[in-house]
């Protein structure tokens, strides 16, 4: 090979910009215009060591007259390398340092290093004139020469073949470019390991950091005669490395260019989890090729690469990525270089291969995502043992509460000790930090989610609806991966959750993650269970997962797990339906059978369930090893041989289920079976049985006796034409001792007579805390006989009478006339119930006086009905009945919808100015116009107390408008017409009038809105701050009411969405430590506060109100847009500072119907405290390093 070309090939022309002139001779051969070098130059360079950092920074004294002269020729004005040095750094955009290599000292000579080893490389044979190189190991570097005579001339402490020493070698032999063909300091060194290419001689590959200022790397490869010698060079040469830096340890070797691209990237990626790149490490690496063929030009081209690509991986919060940065310097900025990026999430990772105990630099990282290939990583690196520190570390940090045993199964590394690093900071069992590191690894947004603390099994983990769009398969997948062995919930509830994206699909990884095969306590499932699970879809492996995994779930919530398309896909796909219910169902009953599961209360209720998966429960049930507490399967499309198949086997749990809910199926009972199954239940709570059998005429349908042994708290017997031995049952039981503790009674269209109900509300007494649903009953037959012991404050404190239509209208005032004087009823809806025709004057004019001399009632809903073939509303004058809402000071909770009020808005408007103690309004369904609507929220800001609003839904409010703007459009089409012709003809209107009037009309509404959404946020705060004007001044705002959470959750909509919120500010007041805040400083939502006068006005951008969303459904109070997760943790006694704990849906901008089928409550455990901390664990949060023979230290990016 020619000089020129090995030139070319160690050392590439050095670029600078601009070149800036320096004063010598030497600056004049570097500046030529063709870019040649001139030979003094080249003959400089060859001088040189190709890889050597530290030659860099002064000129070379090594212990030879070349050098010695080589020194002179440069006349003190530092080497031409050196000039060049000093040109990049004066010219370069930012300071490029050297990166630092410490030494003792000015640079050893030669002759004053120690040797480790020496010896000569394979010779190639193909070569005419072959002679053998010469490789000697130092404590500082790695040097090949051209032969044994030059390395003998460089270390005279190398012996002559006879042992002996030749004297003053070194001074004589001259030290040209032929005599060293390579010097690699050992702290620059990145890899070293076995040559894996395809040839088959015994090689050692090194790969090392190329000289400054070039970001790069270099690489050799070095081939011997035997294995033997091949082993004995690696092991010494990697012993040599571990030393060189142990003696000084080294400062960071990525620069900072490079430092802050890296920074750039994992901010840009990693946005969701909060990145923090102080936490960033970062390791230089080697990317292995395994087995490619060797390039067969020269010798020296396959066995030397210079100036390459440099690799490195970079361990993020969440992330982990693998860079490859092209040929670069280290005065490029950062946006400039050229980095291609692979990254992987870290939870993504199912196996690290390695091994610690024979210094193996080698290590191979597989990384699978679900439903997708494996993504692997062949690296090596001097660093592999911090590699996998860091990487075992993170590891623990994004899954806390997985067993360890199960990071050995990812972690295959020899010699690696038992598993020691724990993690700090565990509250929800690391749920948000795992939840964030999955979602980032399956580049997925994180779901919505809160925490329920009002389930009988708290706390319970609730995963929210989505957005506009449903959740993917990978997001469901990150949730169910990030919930795997948290021991912190009890409760998993994923209702009105499309799961059907899971179901069917197969996902096989030989790495085994997909199923979990142990529990957190080391329990193991059978070969038979596990080829089971191989076989199932990912829906079933998933549930198997999340019941199996943690053992601290004991209740599942998997209501309508098809969504919002429930009733679609079950009237359109019932099959396909009921596929997706036995991919869920089935795992959880196969480990009950088997003892693996602590799981003992299921609820299947909304979803399409096969007979043969009944069939498979009702055998479940009958086994004495198998426990369980609650079975709601209401709604689940069983027919008569379901139902009864199931109520057949529930005798097997009668000792222990309490809570059974099979109402709502299309099939019935036969009344023996389920009679013989009621009265073989012991410890009973809730039973719903609402339409599941037929009473014969004479006989009850359960005894006395064994009513009374339950300790109901509720039952519902609707649907079922109670005979009269079951209703004197009934009634002597709520007379009873033994019913004390009943809170809720639905006997809805069970064919009751008004003298019937006058029997059960005698035996109730006076005020009985119950809540009674009486709706479509008979009322009219013994109607004197109900309203005479209403009079007289008999019967429950909270009275559902619904969807009644009296035969005639007189009944209906008597009833109303009752209720005016009643005394005890707290929570009363009359929905739906109405009189034959409209309401007469004297009908209108006894709901004013309901309306003003009751002063009792708390929860009042006088909506109507309005259906295509039936109605049930009082007609147009009802308006004039809510004149008397203007004296009532007690009614918190109004609902009045479908009632026609935007006949005459004016009685509604007054009354709403008038009253002081309105919390919530509903007034939705009466059609509203702009103009009723501005006259409303014109009026309510004369209210202080109304907080919750609701005119319009969601959908009613878009539909308004938009019927609106055609409305006006036709009208101004209509006005152009002036002949016949033109009235046959469809005429578009032109956009020149179409446009304007559009916005006018949309803006009127929006500037309504915005007006409300103000007035609204004005009255919570003044509420918070008790300036809300109440009726009692003393009241406390935050007090709770006996019972007022049993009516909030009974009427629902607006109230029970202010009673979270009470029960939220109730905690808050309860903390001293939290700051008090005045209405006049804060915002409650997006928009400005108006001023506490009711009649100021700010103008600013509309926004949508949390307000007009309909009151069907409501969000809990521990919830508001602000962040991904909720966490609504109690606190604990010794907590200082509360906190609030928000929700957001990241997906989208759009709001879905609030959810208001639960309640956010405190636990009343006194031991509650105690479990949470028990929870909680307060680990270390550094793990210690892997310990070797000779005590490593760590290399740890954040310390440089």
């Amino acid at each position: 090979m020619n000089s020129e070309k090995w030139k070319r090939m160690t050392l590439p022309t050095l670029k600078t910009t601009p070149p800036v002139p320096i004063p010598n001779e030497g600056a004049k051969g570097f500046d030529n215009s063709d870019g040649k070098k001139p030979r003094v130059f080249s003959k400089a360079l060859r001088s040189l060591s190709n890889s050597s950092m530290e030659s860099m920074s002064q000129p070379p004294s090594r212990n030879s007259s070349s050098m010695r002269r080589l020194q002179k020729t440069n006349s003190g004005s530092g080497s031409m390398i050196d000039r060049i040095h000093r040109r990049v750094s004066i010219a370069s955009p930012m300071s490029a340092s050297a990166p630092e290599f410490p030494s003792a000292g000015p640079e050893v000579p030669y002759s004053s290093m120690e040797l480790i080893q020496f010896g000569p490389l394979k010779t190639d044979v193909t070569l005419l004139k072959a002679r053998a190189e010469y490789l000697v190991l130092t404590d500082t570097c790695l040097i090949k020469f051209a032969g044994v005579e030059a390395a003998k001339a460089a270390f005279p402490q190398i012996k002559s073949s006879d042992g002996t020493l030749k004297p003053n070698s070194h001074h004589s032999m001259s030290k040209s470019s032929s005599d060293i063909r390579m010097e690699i300091p050992l702290r620059s060194i990145v890899g070293v390991f076995n040559e894996e290419g395809s040839s088959p001689r015994f090689g050692v590959e090194v790969w090392w950091f190329s000289q400054w200022p070039k970001l790069a790397y270099s690489r050799a490869h070095l081939f011997f005669m035997l294995p033997k010698d091949r082993d004995d060079w690696l092991a010494n040469i990697q012993r040599a490395c571990r030393m060189s830096h142990r003696r000084s340890p080294s400062p960071s070797l990525i620069p900072s260019n490079l430092k802050a691209r890296i920074n750039h990237i994992v901010e840009t990626t990693e946005v969701d989890s909060n990145a923090n790149t102080s936490k960033t490490v970062t390791f230089p690496v080697v990317k292995r090729t395994i087995g490619a063929t060797q390039k067969t030009k020269s010798d020296e081209e396959s066995q030397h690469f210079v100036d390459g690509s440099s690799f490195y991986i970079v361990i993020g919060p969440a992330m982990l990525y693998f860079l490859e940065v092209l040929k670069a310097d280290y005065a490029t900025t950062p946006g400039d270089l050229r980095v291609k990026v692979q990254s992987y999430g870290t939870v993504s990772l199912v196996r690290f291969r390695a091994s610690v105990a024979s210094h193996e630099q080698r290590f191979v990282m597989s990384f699978r995502l679900p439903l997708g290939r494996e993504n692997r990583l062949e690296l090596a690196s001097v660093h592999y043992r911090h590699v996998i520190e860091a990487m075992t570390k993170v590891d623990r940090e994004l899954k806390p509460m997985w067993p360890q045993h199960l990071q050995k199964a990812i972690f295959d590394i020899k010699g690696l000790p038992p598993p020691l690093q724990l993690t700090s900071g565990n509250d929800l069992g690391g749920l948000e930090r795992s939840l964030h590191a999955y979602c980032a690894a399956f580049k997925v947004q994180v779901p919505r989610w809160t925490i329920e603390w009002n389930t009988p099994s708290q706390p319970a983990f609730r995963l929210l609806p989505p957005g506009a769009q449903p959740y993917s398969t990978l997001q469901l997948l990150a949730l169910f991966r990030a919930l795997r062995y948290n021991s912190y919930f009890k409760e998993l509830s994923f209702r009105n959750i499309d799961l059907s994206g899971l179901a069917g699909k197969k996902d096989y990884s030989h790495f085994g993650d997909t199923i979990a095969y142990t529990s957190l306590n080391g329990v193991k499932i059978s070969e038979e269970h596990y080829d089971i699970l191989m076989q199932s879809s990912v829906l079933s492996q998933e549930m198997h997962a999340l019941a199996f995994s943690s053992e601290s779930i004991r209740s599942m919530d998997l209501r309508n797990i098809l969504g919002p398309r429930s009733t679609i896909g079950r009237s359109k796909d019932p099959e396909g339906s009921r596929r997706v219910s036995s991919e869920v169902l089935r795992p959880i009953l196969l480990l009950l059978k088997r003892q693996a599961c602590l799981c003992h209360s299921i609820t299947m209720s909304g979803n399409l369930i096969s007979p043969s998966d009944i069939e498979e429960l009702a055998n479940l049930l009958v086994l004495d090893e198998v426990y369980m507490k609650k079975l709601d399967l209401s709604n689940c499309g069983l027919g008569d041989e379901g139902l009864t198949t199931l109520w057949t086997g529930i005798p097997g749990q009668g000792a222990n289920l309490q809570h059974i809910d099979t109402s709502e199926n299309q099939g019935t009972v036969k009344f023996e079976i389920i009679r013989d199954s009621l009265s073989q239940l012991q410890a009973i709570r809730k039973l719903n049985i609402a339409g599941n059998t037929r009473i014969p005429y004479d006989v009850p349908l359960f005894e006395d006796y064994i009513l009374n042994s339950w300790g109901l708290e509720e039952l519902d017997l609707s649907g079922i034409a109670l005979n009269g031995p079951t209703v004197d049952i009934l009634t002597g039981y709520l007379a009873s001792q033994s019913s004390e503790g009943l809170r809720v009674l639905r006997l809805s269209k069970c064919g009751l007579t008004g003298a019937q109900i006058a029997q059960m509300f005698y035996a109730m007494g006076q005020a009985r805390q119950i809540t009674l649903y009486i709706n479509g009953n008979r009322l009219d037959e013994g109607i004197d006989d109900l309203c005479a012991v209403i009079g007289e404050c008999f019967g429950p404190w909270g009275l559902f009478v619904q969807m009644v239509e009296f035969a005639l209208e007189s009944n209906y005032i008597k009833l109303l006339k009752a209720l005016t004087t009643n005394q005890t009823i707290e929570c009363l809806s009359l929905a739906g119930t109405a009189t034959p025709d409209s309401a007469s004057e004297s009908a209108c004019r006894a709901i004013s006086d309901l309306f003003s001399q009751n002063q009792t009632i708390r929860f009042l809903d006088l909506s109507g009905f309005d259906a295509k073939l039936d109605e049930g509303r009082l007609g147009r004058g009802f308006s004039k009945a809510l004149s008397g809402l203007r004296f009532n000071t007690r009614l918190e909770h109004l609902r009045v919808r479908s009632q026609m009020l935007n006949v005459n808005i004016g009685d509604l408007a007054e009354a709403i100015s008038a009253n002081k103690t309105l919390h919530s309004l509903d007034c939705e369904g009466n059609d509203f116009n702009l103009s009723n609507f501005r006259h409303l929220v014109r009026h309510l800001k004369d209210s202080t107390t109304i907080r919750y609003f609701s005119a319009f839904s969601d959908r009613d409010l878009a539909q308004t408008i938009q019927k609106s703007v055609d409305g006006a459009v036709a009208t101004a089409t209509s006005t152009r017409r002036q002949s016949m012709i033109s009235k046959l003809r469809h005429e578009k209107v032109p956009q020149s009038i179409s446009d304007p009037l559009t916005q006018q009309l949309r803006e009127g509404w929006e500037d309504a809105v915005r007006i409300q959404q103000e007035v609204l946020e004005r009255n919570q705060l003044l509420y918070q701050e008790g300036e809300d004007g109440r009726y009692d001044p003393g009241q406390d705002g935050y007090l709770l009411c006996d019972g007022e959470e049993d009516f909030s959750k009974a009427f629902g909509g607006l109230a029970l969405r202010a009673f979270e919120a009470k029960r939220a500010m109730n905690r808050r007041a309860s903390n001293p430590y939290l700051n008090n805040r005045r209405a006049s400083m804060i915002s409650l939502g997006p928009a400005r506060l108006v001023s506490a006068e009711p009649g100021a006005r700010v103008s600013r951008s509309w926004s949508r109100s949390y307000s007009i969303v309909s009151s069907e459904g409501g969000i809990s109070a521990a919830e508001s847009p602000s962040t991904s997760s909720a966490v609504p943790t109690p606190p604990e006694p010794e907590s200082p500072v509360d906190k609030e704990y928000h929700i957001n849906n990241q997906q989208d901008g759009h709001e879905d119907a609030l959810d208001y089928e639960y309640s956010f409550a405190d636990p009343h455990d006194t031991d509650f405290g105690l479990e949470l901390r028990a929870h909680r664990r307060f680990w270390s949060d550094e793990a210690g390093c892997i310990e070797e023979e000779e005590h490593g230290v760590q290399f740890d990016e954040r310390r440089t």
